[in-house]
């Protein structure tokens, strides 16, 4: 499977795409704060208050982007198509037209763990020191579920 990114401008909402289903639009300025646990992703507004929940399992990715108040639309600039792959996957990952300078490998828990720069077109990244299981990719403010096996 593999997964494409896009790059957003002016960002305004906090969009997550399911694996199957609506996406889920949080406007930035309700969103107080994000927490990630090991089954889920909750979003609370600034009194902590749940405005959504979605286990981790079934999350295909989550973007930055704008929402147009009128029609509820997403006004999306795409800038670059990029190709994380392959997921699940057991040592490398490969990233493809990432158009960044840095990939950032994040767990469940929100704990860096590891920054990789990016060179040119085609980045391979060993992954095979990480345990198996859920991780998260940021890059082009694209944040990507990769699963390690």
């Amino acid at each position: 499977m593999s997964w494409i990114a896009i790059a957003m401008m002016a960002e305004t909402a906090l969009i997550i795409k399911p694996l199957t289903g609506q996406e889920q639009t949080n406007a930035l300025s309700t969103i107080g704060y994000v927490k990630v646990t090991q089954d889920s992703l909750f979003v609370f507004n600034h009194s902590d208050f749940l405005l959504s929940k979605i286990a981790i399992k079934d999350v295909r990715h989550i973007r930055y982007g704008t929402q147009n108040d009128a029609t509820g639309i997403d006004d999306v600039q795409v800038t670059t198509t990029c190709r994380v792959y392959p997921n699940p996957t057991m040592d490398r990952l490969i990233i493809d037209n990432a158009n960044c300078e840095k990939v950032y490998i994040f767990d469940l828990n929100g704990r860096l763990l590891r920054t990789t720069p990016i060179n040119g077109e085609r980045t391979s990244i060993n992954v095979t020191s990480l345990p198996q299981g859920d991780y998260l990719l940021l890059l082009n403010n694209q944040t990507i579920k990769f699963i390690k096996q």
